[in-house]
């Protein structure tokens, strides 16, 4: 587990320490991926393709590929929740931050 804390100081309030995130390790299976020769693929004449004829099932059906996109799915759904947490804790604080600016006053 990966922990992180953060404070905020500003000036005329007292420091804020925001608890401690727990954040679990995410290990990712190295793939080894076969080795592509790069300077023969300026040959290809992709106007002959038809892509109605290309299987697609075949393509979406590789374990590699349902992996990585499970991973993709996976990394923007922790983006998104990070998000929306650290949205919810800003409004809390602005809150925070108000009710003490007008008690202040």
């Amino acid at each position: 587990m990966v922990r992180s804390m953060a404070s905020i100081t500003l000036p005329g309030l007292p420091t804020i320490t925001l608890p401690t995130v727990k954040v679990p390790e995410l290990k990712i299976p190295k793939i080894d991926l076969p080795k592509i020769d790069l300077p023969s693929l300026h040959s290809i004449d992709l106007t002959k393709v038809d892509i109605r004829k290309i299987n697609t099932a075949a393509i979406t059906s590789n374990p590699v590929v349902k992996q990585a996109t499970e991973v993709g799915y996976t990394a923007v759904g922790f983006a998104v929740l990070g998000f929306q947490k650290i949205q919810v804790r800003r409004r809390e604080l602005m809150g925070q931050f108000s009710q003490r600016r007008n008690t202040a006053q």
